[in-house]
């Protein structure tokens, strides 16, 4: 509550003057409350109108404990649940609680039993404390909230209740899945790396030649020839977006190509890209999603549930090759290189969610589990369409390199391509340096060692500095589509309160009126 009062300063001033004054001083007491964008505005008259939708995204190892309230409501309230939708059984009422319902793995509780009204004030609960296995959780719950006064007037809100997680890959490419782990992956090719309903991340790997064979990895315990991202597209509801090098194959030092629907960018307007439905420009239409440009030479791709996919480029001058670090924030896609682990499998789940089991103990046996059926399982056109842009003549299979990276390789070298030169562990720990994350900071030191490439610390610096828009109610996307108003301060005040307010105003005023002013 908020109480806004406006005092007039004890200065000379005439008798309209303090009138005036006292007037606006009288009217500005109002007491209210802001409510909050996640919190349903009853309308003045039935039917019950709808609210914009909202969503709420829950993380793994992050307890929930949020609510839900009204605002414009003038007597009690009753609140309800009004629909519940999404895949069967993951939004639902309890059957032993009619105030409680699971949604999205989140519990909603009620504040008030089913045709009982409660005091305006009080709220709808949301509670969790999600773990890896209510990853992907997802579901539609509506709620009706109804005012006992003003005739009955109502409205609802429709909420999309999820738990969220990120995947990325960075430098030569160290996955993380949605569920926490890491390990390396160096094929060559596109491949699905996470995959969603209405959103899909592949990403363009390719093959570097390096002067040494690299070390064991920590998870996979295989040491292999390397590979970088060099391209990335996106299918974000109807839409498709890539970023990638130039089509007829000519590295360019200024930056790469960003193409929307297959439409090169050539100009970047303030505000970013709206990608609306069914690839309409037409500004009435539904929004899907958006680009934007942020610091450090990124691209942001945002889709309108709160799912971010950021790439962080750069330009690799000696080897005249651009490559980048991908991370993707607040998203319930869980299939793909990124994606959950099967049930008791040491990798992600295959397409068709099947499970590769335990890691095996022989490294022959990982390697074909790993860059074999793993690799093979999620390259595009094998499991998704591409989403990339081709030159003509070209297409997925130009990229494919499907003997890369080779088992107990004796060289990583490539015909024809200028092999990069490995520096000392001293070096690329000093180009490291700033990088907090313990396991970063070991990628980044593993990367710059192998290749010499000292601009892999500048990537894992910038990707380390982007600031998520992090679990919570998820905002709509700004400046490309109606973001709802935030609803103005209410008078919780019942009408005839102003009566007798008014009679003191009108009696303060005559007064001021017939008082005789004084003489100096």
């Amino acid at each position: 509550m908020c109480n806004v009062i406006f005092k007039i300063p004890p200065v000379r001033r005439s008798s309209s003057g303090r009138t005036k004054g006292l007037a606006l001083s009288m009217m500005l007491v109002a007491t209210g409350a802001h409510a909050a964008v996640q919190d349903i505005t009853v309308g003045p008259n039935p039917p019950c109108g709808p609210n914009v939708d909202y969503s709420y995204a829950a993380r793994p190892g992050l307890p929930v404990n949020e609510t839900i309230g009204q605002s414009g409501a003038t007597g009690n309230v009753q609140w309800e649940f009004a629909l519940f939708e999404g895949v069967p059984g993951m939004c639902v009422q309890d059957g032993a609680n009619q105030k409680l319902a699971h949604c999205g793995g989140l519990d909603v509780t009620l504040p008030n039993e089913p045709n009982q009204t409660v005091s305006n004030m009080a709220k709808v609960t949301l509670t969790a404390n999600p773990t890896n296995s209510d990853l992907n959780k997802e579901g539609y719950l509506t709620l009706r909230v109804t005012d006992s006064a003003a005739g009955n007037a109502c409205a609802t809100r429709r909420y999309r209740l999820r738990v969220i997680s990120g995947g990325s890959g960075w430098g030569d490419p160290h996955m993380t899945t949605i569920d926490g782990v890491h390990y390396d992956f160096q094929s060559a090719g596109e491949f699905v790396a996470l995959r969603g309903e209405k959103f899909e991340v592949q990403t363009r790997q390719r093959p570097v030649s390096t002067t040494t064979v690299p070390g064991p990895s920590q998870y996979t315990g295989l040491g292999v020839c390397v590979s970088l991202y060099s391209a990335v597209a996106a299918r974000i509801g109807s839409n498709k977006v890539t970023l990638q090098p130039n089509l007829n194959g000519q590295p360019d030092p200024s930056g790469l190509q960003l193409r929307v629907n297959g439409n090169l960018v050539t100009t970047f307007p303030e505000g970013g890209i709206p990608l609306r439905a069914n690839r309409s420009t037409d500004p009435r239409a539904a929004l899907e999603g958006r680009v934007v440009r942020g610091e450090g030479g990124t691209y942001e791709f945002d889709d309108v549930d709160g799912t971010q996919l950021v790439a962080t480029p750069q330009y690799w001058n000696a080897h005249q090759t651009w490559y980048m670090n991908l991370d993707v924030y607040q998203t319930s896609a869980g299939q793909g290189i990124w994606g959950k682990l099967a049930g008791g499998s040491w990798l992600p789940a295959l397409p068709d969610g099947t499970s590769l089991g335990v890691m095996p103990q022989p490294l022959d046996q990982r390697y074909q589990d790993l860059y074999v059926k793993f690799a093979d399982a999620w390259r595009v056109d094998k499991t998704s369409p591409s989403l990339f842009d081709y030159a003509p003549g070209t297409s997925t299979a130009t990229f494919t390199t499907t003997d890369w990276p080779r088992f107990n390789a004796q060289s990583c070298l490539i015909q024809n391509e200028p092999p990069a030169q490995p520096t000392t562990p001293q070096i690329a720990a000093q180009a490291c340096s700033a990088i907090a994350n313990p396991a970063a900071k070991a990628d980044c030191t593993f990367d710059v060692m192998v290749t010499g490439e000292t601009g892999f610390a500048q990537t894992y610096a910038t990707s380390q500095a982007f600031r998520p828009n992090g679990p919570g109610f998820q905002p709509v996307l700004p400046g490309t589509g109606s973001t709802p108003v935030p609803p103005k301060p209410v008078n919780k005040w019942p009408w005839w309160w102003w009566i007798p307010i008014l009679i003191v105003v009108l009696i303060v005023i005559a007064v001021l009126i017939t008082r005789k002013p004084t003489t100096a």
